[in-house]
């Protein structure tokens, strides 16, 4: 048994007629439609090319429609299977075209019209710097765009009488607005005018079309459930003091239920549509809801009531629960995805560090089981990627690998994490290596009062953002570490935003600066990782996909040529035919070389000596 022997699951969404689920899962070496039945049975296996992102049921139950990547570069493509025979018709698969049927790496929003003859999707094929929204009649094959996009315009849902098309124009993770498109008029009405960022995450249309049920920010820090007028009217439904970061209709518009980020930890609620909440307690603790359904957290209803969940636990891997909320919030556990894993997996514990401003920082702290006073460990301090996203509790396979050596972790939420209102998220917009580096620091000196943590043997991993952050850390931050990792990082912000995604361009001036600024050049350059390449000891292990498209790997190549003439201790590992997310088929493979680098440099004594070994390619890797 090893820490990667577990089946990685996503994006379970009931079947209309409430008798089976699909879900993806990488059981087959690569993410793949599965169904199987709700009543228990074994899951059958929908093959289609290339790697599937998301599914959606047809409402009639006879197709579903995928969301595929061919190759890691994420111009996705579209295509109806029949799940019965497994025939796939190829709806959209134009080369350089990016689609998508809903918010981007989310798994929200209902892509077909209630009849299931029309069909929204967004794409870029007019302009590769914007999404459109097209609506294709799947009864004729004729299409059109319903709105012409200047930004990422993305559908969430056809009302219930099919007359609007509810479309989200998604500028950045903390600015958003919605549009009803009328499809007879095309007119596109603005429902949600505003002053200042604010979120806007469609659920539901309300059952007589008068409006939809939402999570937003509109006056307030956190995210709170409300329902939404088409007048503009706004209606709270919950205003706690977290982020209410997800939430589901029943099928026949009786039943809500939501979810509170506490520290990563989702509380689930539901009520009966006007009556009062109750939480849901038959399920172990854990991540349920995510903001848009990131990573497939959303709960779903299935048509007799009961609420779907996808459920990441800190102590086992994500599998999928049925509740019945008619007995006592009743579960039934559906998947079992970590049964081949080790037993010993360790959670986390929350602590709290104090920035050079006096800002708080959580972070989730994991002690090695063979860590103790008289036995102090090293630790690797990992860095989410986003940075709009969190550390959150539940099973990763490096951490749980890294423990087993004997190797303590620390997943700081720096500022611009989400999940810890608007304030915090938007701190590090136009301010990337500035108050986050100074988080991480103060995340460190946390270890100093930590019985069990040796704080002279540290190590700095990192992935995307956190790639950036790790490179930040070794090369401004030199005295803290002993090793670090960087997973496709980028190394120079200037080239990063000038290699950003076509659809990624017109959010990079209000999130990280303009390169065609001259005072924000200086700031970029000199924040830039790249820029004090010279400043580097600790050995350095750079990972890249070849085909990523978020961060060009040009940036670990820069990073690489720039360390070894200046004689640093780097080494390069490029992988062909990846992307920027993992590839489960050399998961194992990314993971040992990680825990190794990390073993190796971080052990007892001094630092040894560093020599650049062969820079041989590896078939795959993971982010």
């Amino acid at each position: 048994m090893t820490w990667t022997d577990f089946e990685w699951l996503t994006g379970a969404e009931p079947s209309p007629d409430g008798k089976s689920v699909v879900y993806v899962s990488d059981a087959s070496g690569r993410p793949q439609p599965w169904v199987s039945p709700l009543s228990g049975g074994t899951p059958r296996h929908v093959e289609v090319a290339g790697s599937v992102r998301r599914c959606a049921w047809r409402p009639d139950g006879a197709r579903l429609l995928v969301l595929t990547d061919p190759d890691g570069g994420e111009d996705h493509r579209l295509a109806e299977v029949d799940p019965a025979t497994g025939e796939v018709e190829w709806l959209v698969a134009e080369e350089g075209v990016r689609c998508e049927i809903g918010t981007p790496y989310g798994s929200t929003g209902q892509p077909y019209s209630p009849d299931g003859s029309l069909l929204a999707y967004a794409s870029n094929a007019r302009d590769r710097e914007v999404f459109d929204v097209l609506v294709r009649d799947l009864r004729t094959g004729d299409e059109r765009i319903v709105l012409l996009g200047d930004d990422r315009y993305l559908p969430m849902g056809f009302s219930p009488d099919a007359r609007l098309l509810l479309v989200l124009r998604l500028h950045q993770n903390t600015e958003q607005d919605l549009f009803a498109c009328d499809l007879a008029t095309d007119e596109v009405r603005l429902l949600t005018p505003h002053d200042g960022p604010a979120k806007y995450h469609p659920v539901a249309w309300l059952p007589d079309s008068s409006g939809v049920y939402l999570c937003t920010t509109q006056g307030r820090d956190f995210l709170g459930l409300a329902t939404l007028s088409l007048d503009g009217g706004l209606t709270w439904l919950d205003t706690p003091e977290s982020d209410v970061e997800g939430a589901a209709v029943s099928p026949d518009g009786t039943r809500l239920a939501w979810g509170l980020n506490e520290h990563g930890y989702s509380r689930l609620r539901w009520a009966e549509v006007g009556g009062p909440p109750a939480d849901v307690t038959g399920l172990p603790r854990g991540v349920a809801v995510a903001e848009f359904g990131f990573d497939g957290f959303a709960p779903r209803f299935t048509a007799s009531g009961d609420l779907l969940v996808q459920l990441g636990r800190p102590d086992g891997a994500t599998d999928l629960f049925l509740v019945d909320l008619d007995r006592d919030d009743e579960a039934r556990q559906l998947t079992d995805c970590g049964a081949r894993l080790p037993d010993a997996i360790v959670p986390p514990t929350l602590v709290h560090a104090t920035g050079a401003d006096g800002e708080a920082v959580p972070c989730l702290l994991y002690r090695p089981p063979s860590a103790s006073a008289e036995h102090r460990a090293p630790v690797v301090v990992t860095v989410h990627g986003g940075p709009e996203f969190q550390a959150k509790p539940a099973f990763d396979p490096l951490v749980q690998a890294l423990l087993a050596r004997g190797i303590g972790v620390l997943a700081p939420n720096i500022r611009g994490s989400s999940g810890y209102g608007m304030r915090y998220q938007r701190l590090i917009y136009r301010d990337w290596g500035g108050g986050d580096l100074a988080d991480l620091e103060a995340s460190v000196r946390l270890l100093d009062d930590v019985p069990w943590v040796d704080p002279t043997r540290l190590g700095v991993h990192g992935a995307s953002y956190g790639g950036f952050a790790a490179l930040s850390c070794l090369t401004r931050l030199p005295h803290l570490w002993r090793a670090g990792v960087s997973e496709c990082g980028s190394s120079d912000l200037l080239n990063d935003i000038r290699s950003f995604p076509p659809t990624w361009r017109k959010r990079a001036v209000d999130w990280i600066g303009d390169p065609d600024d001259p005072a924000d050049v200086a700031v970029l350059t000199e924040r830039s990782p790249l820029e004090h390449a010279d400043r580097l000891t600790a050995p350095v292990l750079i990972m890249h996909g070849e085909n990523d498209t978020r961060v060009d790997p040009a940036e670990s190549e820069r990073m690489y040529r720039r360390l070894r003439e200046l004689g640093k201790p780097a080494r390069l590992v490029l992988h062909p035919g990846v992307g920027h997310e993992w590839d489960r088929a050399g998961l194992a493979d990314t993971i040992e070389l990680i825990v190794s680098w990390f073993a190796d440099h971080l052990r007892q004594g001094p630092h040894r000596n560093f020599t650049d070994e062969a820079q041989e390619p590896r078939s795959s890797w993971t982010a």
